[in-house]
């Protein structure tokens, strides 16, 4: 339907708050707001918070031509314990095989002593192990009997499966037998939902494709519920627009794909702001630069290079390893609402809320554990009204919910809560620096960019902490979410294992590869309502020393793969030198080829004029904060009245509808061209 004023509304449902941001492409003004988040219906938040921007803007909802979703329904569907009931359909003799992975690395590095290994999403007791075997080559080497693949697919039709996930060895390379077993469940149980891991991943490492393959059928019912509910309910305010998903690689989908694939989904919130924050990274200050999202679930951390680099494809999603094309973002329990914990060993412990927890004391919605947002209260770093006063604090249950860890610690009250934030500031910034030295780089030549609710409260610390300056806040940091959301683009990759030596891969045999990774990507982008003149398509290649189990990607040319050999080994000697230091006498593979499709984002959020709701409770002109122990008169700013190339000295603070913006004494703010804060240590006057 042709629409007289286009409009676009970026979206981020959040485990404590959804985020809006509705970008008028006519006047260039993004409005925002935030809302409770609702665990029953998610989507509620969605159009109490659409109602609130359309009052604001001079938008109507039938303008509204395109919805970026960005979502967290996946990663709280596992969370919660709460998908489909899935049946595994694995090759013979691998039955076993979600128990052969472990916990993925960044859970266990957050719970070096806690972490065991998670309950597979697919029951043991609905796991069959189908007679049939397949070489890597895509050989058969026995063939499936369809006979015996049919009884065990109605016991565990029986049983009570609600989901059927498929993955056999080596399907990567030969898909035949997936289908087949595809079609026999169809003759079954017609409308019995089945997950083929060839259409999802066509690369190898067993373990993680089919872990991708169970968790994207456990999620699937949750998010065709989810986008289904979000249609109609568009649908009855106007004519439907476009609703699109945002991915953990940074891009977005078609809301068919999405319904298809929602394990893509997966890591869409961190991804979407961290797509923000590079574009701030690249604005603010030279080299390389850390996203740091502080929200009130959890905190990510992101590597973001000046010059872009190609997704990783290790992602995980809690303790579940995946192979998931991220951005490479490492997930920290320790949110605004995370719980703190005091056991026998009498050290303070962070841990994540239960799923569905009422909350910080402080909000007054039933919790009564401690909380880093309580914690900061007692240090009367945070207004009595949150979002410009329409969530009050209750600093009385603050008080009593503090006072169980005081007394545990064997301290006062405003003690134990300075300790509390320096355990918090402490864990994140030992994450950073792991991050960072992974990466060969240290921490502090990194500039620290501070978003999400709590991330501007707690970054001056960090950047005392590591010597990390400037550390740069955006000019809605609770809202970088939704933001990045508006600015994404269409994305759809697909990549091929062949893992041969590069001395025995031709030309032909490139293009051969590339040229069908090229349709298929082609077709998925054309389902998603791209014509072809909309998007272009990459190439790259996974290569690595033989008998390594890391690889380096580096780009490939399309116009002729015959030329991408000649140099293609001396280009990967030299990219492991830089990152390993070293280089071996081993021969190089090729692992996997890759077509990524891509549209051009034609949206910068960062230049787009904002519109925050104005506050709803009066602004003192001064704070009493604790720092180090004492209290101090500390200066109050509203950010909307800050005008670029202004200064703010410590002690301050720098409310606005979506954070709290802390300045500890001896530093300030000073807010730059495009209203981002640059907080530094303030310079020595010499005499």
């Amino acid at each position: 339907m042709f629409k007289l004023m286009a409009a676009r509304l970026g979206i981020n449902i959040g485990g404590t708050f959804t985020d809006l941001s509705l970008l008028d492409e006519s006047s260039g003004n993004i409005y925002a707001t935030k809302v409770p988040s609702m665990s029953a219906d998610p989507t509620s938040g969605i159009f109490t918070g659409l109602r609130e921007l359309l009052d604001i803007s001079n938008v109507s909802a039938a303008d509204i031509a395109t919805v970026v979703n960005s979502t967290s329904i996946p990663s709280l569907t596992v969370a919660e314990r709460n998908g489909s009931k899935v049946a595994l359909l694995t090759s013979e003799g691998f039955e076993h095989i979600l128990l052969l992975g472990g916990v993925s690395e960044d859970f266990a590095s957050s719970n070096p002593h806690t972490a065991t290994q998670a309950e597979p999403l697919a029951d043991l007791t609905l796991t069959r192990g189908i007679p049939e075997r397949m070489s890597a080559e895509g050989q058969i080497l026995q063939p499936l009997d369809s006979s015996v693949a049919s009884n065990m697919i109605q016991e565990v039709i029986h049983l009570g499966a609600e989901h059927i996930a498929i993955s056999l060895l080596h399907s990567y390379a030969n898909p035949i037998h997936e289908r087949i077993l595809r079609d026999l469940i169809s003759n079954l149980a017609p409308g019995l939902p089945v997950t083929l891991s060839s259409e999802l991943r066509r690369t190898f490492r067993e373990f993680e494709r089919t872990s991708l393959t169970v968790m994207n059928a456990y999620i699937q019912r949750s998010m065709i519920t989810h986008l289904k509910i979000l249609h109609d309910k568009f649908t009855d305010l106007s004519a439907p627009p476009d609703i699109l998903v945002a991915r953990s690689d940074g891009g977005v989908m078609g809301s068919k794909r999405a319904q298809h694939s929602p394990i893509f989904a997966a890591l869409s919130s961190s991804a979407c702001a961290a797509r923000a924050a590079h574009e701030i990274a690249c604005s603010a200050a030279p080299g390389d630069a850390l996203a740091l999202d502080w929200g009130g679930s959890t905190t990510e951390i992101t590597l973001l290079y000046q010059t872009p680099r190609p997704p990783l494809r290790d992602g995980s999603v809690g303790p579940y390893r995946l192979g998931l094309p991220t951005l490479g973002t490492r997930h920290i329990g320790a949110g605004a609402g995370s719980l703190i914990d005091i056991p026998i060993t009498g050290m303070i412990r962070i841990k994540a809320a239960a799923a569905n927890a009422p909350g910080p004391a402080c909000y007054g919605l039933g919790g009564t554990v401690a909380t880093l947002t309580d914690a900061n209260v007692i240090l009367g770093r945070l207004p009595l009204g949150l979002l410009g006063g329409r969530v009050p604090i209750d600093t009385g249950a603050a008080e009593t919910a503090m006072s169980v860890v005081a007394k545990a610690l064997g301290m006062d009250l405003v003690e134990a809560a300075k300790a509390v934030i320096d355990v918090a500031n402490e864990k994140v910034y030992g994450n950073i620096c792991r991050l960072a030295s992974e990466k060969n780089l240290d921490a502090k030549y990194l500039t620290l960019i501070a978003f999400g609710g709590a991330g501007p409260l707690h970054a001056n610390a960090l950047g005392m902490l590591g010597n990390m300056f400037p550390v740069v806040i955006p000019p809605q940091p609770g809202m970088l979410s939704a933001h990045g959301a508006l600015s994404a683009s269409q994305r759809h990759e697909l990549s091929q294992t062949i893992l041969k030596p590069i001395t025995t891969v031709t030309g032909t045999l490139l293009d051969q590869v590339l040229q069908k990774l090229q349709t298929h990507v082609s077709t998925q982008l054309q389902d998603d309502g791209l014509t072809k003149d909309k998007y272009t398509f990459l190439a790259e290649a996974d290569l690595r020393y033989s008998g390594d189990s890391v690889e380096i990607t580096l780009p490939l040319h399309l116009a002729d793969p015959s030329a991408n050999l000649d140099k293609l080994e001396e280009q990967f000697v030299s990219a492991h030198q830089i990152l390993s230091g070293f280089e071996k006498e081993l021969p190089v593979e090729i692992v996997n080829l890759r077509i990524i499709g891509y549209t051009q984002s034609q949206v910068s959020t960062l230049k787009a004029k904002s519109q925050l709701r104005e506050s709803e409770s009066a602004i003192p002109d001064q704070w009493r904060i604790c720092f180090d122990g004492d209290f101090l008169d500390t200066q109050v700013y509203e950010r909307l009245n800050l005008t670029p190339d202004m200064s703010v000295s410590g002690p301050a603070v720098i409310l606005q509808y979506d954070a709290t913006t802390l300045i500890h004494p001896g530093h300030e703010a000073t807010v730059g061209p495009d209203g981002t804060l640059l907080i530094q240590p303030q310079a020595i006057e010499r005499v």
